[in-house]
């Protein structure tokens, strides 16, 4: 199965080498797409080796014919963002396409699992959680964050859902898609 994982600027992108490395030992083809932030958190040639593809992060390549969002969705089984950040997470509930990450998720019409990790604070913020209750209402697989300390000191809920129930609720999707 073709799985697409949006990667974000969420301090805890690099559990996303986790995701890709399970989601490969699983027998998929992953491929990558990363916001421009996601950038200075994880190399893609982390990325590029554990999934053995190609990872993606512009718009328009001018060595590539076919738009990146319209060619990366063709075959996909499954679009899962994590970390999903709250600004992607703003973007996708307010259908903003304003980068390849915002722009493939829009394309789409496979399951999406998203995966949220922000301060607790953030999270708590009643404008996120307007848009995800937004998105869920779109059918959407929302992976609630989990509770502990998060990287800036603060604790609460926030901190990226284990990387193995994102795995496992992910593969579910597929198998109930695939019957």
């Amino acid at each position: 199965m073709k799985i697409i994982l949006g990667v974000t600027s969420s301090i805890a992108a690099y559990k996303a080498c986790d995701i890709t490395r399970l989601f490969v030992k699983e027998g998929h083809d992953v491929f990558v797409v990363m916001s421009k932030n996601a950038l200075n958190l994880v190399s893609p040639l982390t990325f590029r080796t554990l999934s053995g593809n190609p990872v993606y992060h512009e718009t328009f390549l001018p060595d590539v014919y076919n738009m990146g969002h319209i060619a990366l969705k063709e075959n996909a089984n499954i679009f899962v963002c994590a970390p999903a950040t709250a600004n992607f997470i703003g973007k996708a509930a307010s259908g903003i396409a304003d980068d390849l990450i915002t722009t493939t998720f829009l394309s789409m019409k496979t399951p999406i699992v998203i995966a949220p990790a922000m301060n607790p604070d953030m999270w708590s913020n009643p404008a996120v959680q307007h848009n995800i209750s937004v998105l869920k209402k779109r059918n959407i697989t929302i992976i609630e964050p989990d509770t502990g300390d998060v990287v800036c000191g603060d604790t609460g809920y926030g901190k990226l859902a284990p990387v193995d129930a994102i795995v496992k609720r992910s593969l579910e999707l597929l198998e109930n898609q695939n019957g």
